[in-house]
């Protein structure tokens, strides 16, 4: 398309999703899910019910402007004053929320209003294999699990999100199962939330049960029991891992029938202390959720994620730290890969032949690495 054209197609995404440019990044991606049918339009990084939704404007190079309303960013009930806004409450329904890569099964229509269904990660339009993780191959392997995924929009008539966790795709959090899926909730074109219990899944677990208050309930007093609870329990690795619970997502269920989310962290894990602001830990763990989408992490690549959370007279105050973070998870990521090559060239399993493994890695990292290499197997192999 010439630049006029990406003009017209940018104020016409602007128009559909109701946002400035500046929160819209352009994308030109395959669908690896319909014989990689080429798909135009916009991401949008507004950190609200349109978080990660698409404007798709070409189909194949043809004209079919149309949103996608994906997962949206979850908040805390609470300011940065530190008092609470529940909306009118009916019942609080409590899971848990795993800590993965989110995954959203949507459909789009061609020019001439067929329809195709594909996924996607969070801040990308399609699903891929990342320099982090096979996220594609991950999902393929759990639909060959759980056969019924691809039925799941069509049944409910609503987007769905899901998340992948386990050993194989650690994050902060380190799940004793090697791969797993859960659906979390679904999203209808008007934004509406469907939540897990209104779904219909038929093998496809859903995120695990935590609790369930009822409007005579406190929800503040709740609130802080739970995460007292969460964090008395969570334990803390030698890796900087950690073995517990991420946290919780409250689908409050008003009079009305509108349901709102609402997540709940124990502090070991929040992403933002309402008392410090920037820190070292959310920058990390905002490094970590980039590489989900993109492979060159950089301080101008990371900025759009930083600014979600952060003025940027912060950011800036900050950048020699973010730039210490940045160096350390590119130093993670470089080991990561030079371990998982070395492990493949060897062709023996490290199940059934871990001696044999450790002596021939050990001619290539040093002594002081092994554990740290024979972790890093046994979480990606």
């Amino acid at each position: 398309m010439t630049n006029q054209d990406n003009q017209k197609s940018l104020e016409l995404a602007q128009q559909i999703i109701e946002l400035d440019a500046k929160w819209l990044q352009p994308f030109d991606v395959e669908d690896p899910f319909n014989n990689d049918v080429r798909l135009q339009g916009f991401l949008s990084q507004k950190p609200d019910h349109r978080y990660g939704a698409l404007v798709i404007t070409h189909v194949d190079g043809k004209a079919a402007p149309q949103l996608i309303l994906a997962t949206p960013k979850l908040h805390y009930p609470f300011g940065k004053d530190g008092k609470f806004h529940f909306p009118p409450i009916k019942k609080i329904h409590i899971y848990e929320k795993l800590d993965g890569t989110n995954v959203l099964a949507y459909r789009y229509q061609d020019a001439d209003r067929n329809s195709h269904l594909t996924y996607k990660l969070r801040l990308y339009p399609v699903l891929r294999n990342s320099r982090w993780g096979p996220f594609l191959d991950m999902w393929n392997e759990l639909m060959q699990k759980y056969p019924a995924i691809p039925q799941l929009v069509s049944e409910n008539n609503c987007h769905i999100s899901f998340e992948i966790y386990g050993m194989r795709n650690a994050h902060l959090m380190l799940y004793d199962a090697d791969l797993s899926v859960a659906a979390l909730f679904g999203i209808r074109h008007d934004a509406t939330i469907v939540p897990v219990f209104d779904l219909k899944l038929f093998d496809v677990p859903p995120a695990p049960v935590i609790d369930e208050i009822s409007a005579e309930d406190d929800p503040v007093k709740k609130y802080a029991e739970i995460r007292e609870h969460m964090e008395q329990r969570m334990k803390h690795t030698d890796d900087e891992k950690l073995v517990g619970m991420e946290g919780t997502v409250w689908y409050i269920e008003e009079p009305n029938g509108r349901v709102t989310m609402w997540k709940c962290k124990p502090e070991s894990v929040e992403e933002i202390h309402w008392a410090i602001g920037i820190n070292k830990k959310a920058v990390l763990a905002t490094c970590w959720n980039y590489l989900e989408t993109g492979d060159i992490l950089s301080y101008e690549n990371l900025l759009p994620l930083l600014l979600e959370e952060y003025e940027l007279r912060d950011i800036e105050n900050f950048r020699t730290y973010i730039d210490s973070c940045i160096a350390q998870v590119n130093h993670e990521v470089e080991f990561r890969e030079r371990v998982l090559n070395g492990y493949d060239q060897l062709g023996i399993s490290i199940q059934t032949d871990k001696g044999d493994v450790m002596r021939a890695m050990s001619q290539i990292f040093n002594r002081g690495d092994m554990q740290k290499v024979y972790t890093t197997i046994i979480r990606n192999r």
